[in-house]
């Protein structure tokens, strides 16, 4: 007798269209087509408006951008010169360490971060129930994860 799909052992559901590997790599596509979209609206790089979304209260070291991000610090540093440039961040000393650089939103900064993440909220609630709703069998395993 064979186990139904919900039975078998999740190492056997890892391979194959409706995978939750491929439902997060679709989620992450269709995300990254987004961000890029919406980057372009505000004259910015995907990577640039990324950046600006996770700024917040908090302010990162150049550290803590590359690694949630996902790149090298050398990239962050071009970017925070970018976004320094006209006049959307500033780099400021931490207060325990000289040796690590802040990275601060500027009250412009702050105003567009509000406007991206505004534009990216409707664009995400907009898109991603379509998509979903277009193929559900493909997004089951992760909503499964999200919804146990």
């Amino acid at each position: 007798m064979s186990p139904d799909a919900d039975e078998r052992d999740p190492a056997d559901r890892l391979d194959g269209p409706d995978d939750l590997t491929t439902a997060v790599m679709s989620l992450h596509r269709e995300t990254a087509v987004l961000y890029a979209e919406v980057a372009r609206q505000f004259e910015l790089t995907s990577q640039q408006t990324q950046l600006l979304c996770l700024l917040g209260a908090d302010p990162p070291s150049f550290g803590d951008i590359a690694a949630r991000l996902g790149c090298d610090k050398t990239n962050v540093t071009g970017m925070v010169d970018r976004l320094s440039r006209r006049g959307l961040l500033t780099r400021d000393p931490d207060p325990t360490d000289r040796r690590v650089s802040r990275v601060v939103l500027t009250p412009e900064g702050e105003t567009l971060r509000r406007q991206i993440r505004a534009t990216l909220t409707t664009a995400l609630t907009t898109r991603l129930p379509t998509l979903i709703a277009t193929n559900p069998t493909r997004f089951a395993p992760l909503a499964a994860l999200l919804h146990p």
